[in-house]
């Protein structure tokens, strides 16, 4: 049976997830969206006249990643997937709560791995493949109130920078790409209407991502920081 080729991109449901799918989407490529909202996704394609197949999974528990991806790999080859889901806490390491730090490195750095960890062995066998993570800038500079999320992101760009070297012989590249501030759900409301006007447009950043990935084929760039014109917050 011939599977479709096919972009899983995490936490698909907001912010640089949502533009990412649409982006993909509207230039005519198989996009699996996931995340724990599905009804985002789902109004996503109704609002935007567009066919992301969305499932609602949580990256953080690897039996769900286990359950979604025994479904689609019947219909679907991952050619590439794009870690993207992430949450924070804003707080000082101080007020961090023990579910708080766990529910942070449980998404972002073992639910990125847990998906790696998922689609490799099938692109291993292929020799193709691209795995794109969305990182941060937090993970090579230091911004207060955000200690675990930092953590977070800096250990998956530890992992990725290994991985890459591991999986040269293989033919996948492993590209990571540090955002600076975005206009995103991820702000506290009162940050978007201070800084808004100063942060990066998701909507943009998909664009450039979509040309990344497009332009990967025996030349691939690794780690790209993105940030906007001003600088940090």
């Amino acid at each position: 049976m011939n599977k479709t080729d096919a972009i899983w991109i995490t936490g698909a449901s907001s912010g640089i997830g949502k533009s990412l799918a649409i982006k993909f989407s509207e230039n005519n490529y198989k996009v699996i969206g996931t995340a724990r909202r599905i009804e985002n996704i789902n109004d996503l394609n109704s609002s935007n006249s567009l066919n992301v197949v969305s499932y609602k999974n949580d990256i953080s528990k690897i039996e769900e990643i286990s359950q979604f991806y025994s479904e689609i790999k019947k219909n679907y080859s991952i050619t590439c997937l794009i870690n993207n889901a992430g949450i924070t806490s804003f707080k000082p390491f101080k007020d961090n709560t023990v579910n708080e730090i766990e529910s942070i490195i449980d998404t972002n750095l073992k639910g990125s791995i847990y998906s790696v960890k998922t689609v490799l062995p099938e692109m291993i066998v292929r020799k193709s493949g691209l795995i794109i993570n969305i990182l941060s800038v937090a993970a090579n500079t230091v911004f207060t109130n955000s200690s675990i999320y930092a953590a977070s992101k800096a250990g998956l760009a530890a992992f990725a920078k290994v991985l890459r070297e591991e999986l040269r012989e293989y033919n996948i590249p492993v590209i990571n790409i540090y955002p600076g501030a975005t206009s995103t759900e991820i702000w506290p409301e009162k940050t978007i209407e201070k800084f808004s006007h100063r942060m990066m447009n998701s909507t943009k950043l998909a664009d450039l991502i979509f040309d990344i990935y497009k332009n990967s084929t025996n030349l691939s760039p690794e780690e790209i920081v993105v940030r906007p014109i001003t600088g940090d917050l």
